[in-house]
């Protein structure tokens, strides 16, 4: 009865999910943004004081990486022996702890030491609670809430993106570490602590969608198969591998764009207006196909997805000038979202929503594992002739296995109860 009444009290309000939806898309601007997406602004001038190489220098991305690999699948447990606030404020300040280490650090091994709990923040503040979250607010407009939510990478990428490179040319790379540092803390701690709420029955309410289908003094009961059921299921696993294969198809250029187009020619501050370009577009490129998902199905999204990475790498390779390079920052904002919305919206689609967490937190572990070795993989190829061509085409088949995969994944679906 006070849940209807609570319900009730709800008509001609916002919905609350979209606060808890604008919550999400600050988490991806101020935390998720600048680890997976700025790295290549800092690659240059920390080798350079440093006297570190290259490959060296980016080896602590691969440290992230596979600590949040490791995070993803234990974090929905976490959510619930921990409490959710209590949890997502703690993930959030190693995320900040770790930037403040940065802006210390003297060597290589610092930046190692300090990428632990950077990879625990990434996955365990980021990417698992915000899918969580809108997994669990909303059943109507999944696609978009996702898109949403996830455009916050693109987002931040656009906007810190000038803002480190002004920072990194005017006071050097450590004061835009510790800053970077202080933006986590001080903008998403108080989301954490008086917005976020982890469930539409925290506030007496029912996902967005639900309200004419299920009578508000009844728990929702949630439809999928279960964790166990889907680790049975040849489609859950090729999803997985699909998943991984995106992961280095989507990040080895994000390690490498920036020496990239030095080495072909363009300036630092050309290279980072492109950098900030491709940010922008990743906002657009995840409300479309956030949309996309909900409209044109499964199959027909991610056929544009991985045909955006083809058709990008191809004029990645004349970056170097402006039109093809505008053409390739739109193009790759389109495949990039074959790991962001793409695993989080299909985990909820082929298996359902029920241990929703338990589930994705899996995919998230492959994912996480192809960010974890696209370092390696692509400077070992890169290594091969000092060129960053064969990458590239490499790249492209890939991104036609990665098609492949979850196409496979989506027809062999089971059955859901």
């Amino acid at each position: 009865m006070i849940v209807g009444m609570r319900k009730m009290k709800q008509k001609g309000k916002v919905f609350y999910g979209w606060w808890v939806l604008a919550a999400c898309f600050v988490i991806m601007t101020f935390l998720y943004a600048p680890i997976a997406n700025l790295i290549s602004l800092f690659t240059v001038p920390v080798t350079n004081e440093l006297g570190i190489g290259r490959t060296a220098f980016t080896s602590y991305f691969s440290v992230m990486a596979f600590v949040g690999m490791l995070t993803a699948p234990i974090a929905g447990n976490l959510m619930k022996k921990m409490g959710f606030k209590l949890y997502l404020t703690v993930f959030t300040l190693l995320g900040a702890i770790s930037y403040f280490g940065f802006s210390y650090a003297t060597s290589i091994t610092h930046f190692i030491i300090f990428a632990i709990p950077m990879g625990m923040s990434l996955s365990g503040a980021a990417m698992i609670p915000v899918s969580v979250l809108i997994t669990n607010w909303f059943v109507e407009k999944r696609g978009l809430s996702l898109g949403i939510a996830l455009s916050g990478t693109g987002f931040g990428g656009m906007i810190l993106s000038p803002l480190v490179t002004w920072l990194i040319s005017n006071y050097g790379w450590r004061t835009a570490y510790f800053t970077i540092g202080v933006l986590i803390a001080v903008l998403i701690i108080p989301l954490v602590l008086f917005v976020i709420k982890l469930s539409p029955a925290d506030k007496g309410l029912l996902p967005l969608g639900d309200a004419e289908t299920v009578q508000p003094d009844q728990p929702k009961e949630l439809t999928g198969i279960s964790q166990k059921e889907a680790f049975k299921s040849v489609s859950f696993w090729v999803l997985c591998v699909g998943i991984l294969v995106a992961a280095i198809v989507v990040n080895s250029m994000i390690v490498h764009f920036v020496p990239y187009l030095t080495d072909i020619g363009t300036t630092p501050e050309h290279a980072a207006l492109l950098l900030s370009l491709a940010s922008g577009m990743l906002i657009v490129t995840k409300l479309l196909v956030g949309r996309f998902f909900d409209k044109l199905g499964a199959i027909v999204t991610v056929l544009i997805v991985c045909a955006g990475s083809i058709v990008g790498f191809l004029f990645l390779l004349k970056a170097n000038l402006l039109i093809p390079g505008i053409m390739y920052t739109i193009l790759n904002a389109l495949g990039a979202t074959a790991v962001t919305v793409a695993p989080a919206f299909l985990t909820a689609f082929l298996y359902g929503e029920k241990e929703y967490s338990a589930k994705y937190g899996t995919v998230a572990l492959f994912n996480s594992l192809g960010v974890a070795i696209t370092p390696i993989v692509s400077g070992f190829i890169y290594n091969i002739n000092h060129s960053y061509n064969l990458l590239i085409n490499t790249l492209i088949v890939l991104a036609v296995v990665e098609f492949i995969l979850l196409f496979i994944a989506i027809k062999k679906r089971p059955t859901l109860s």
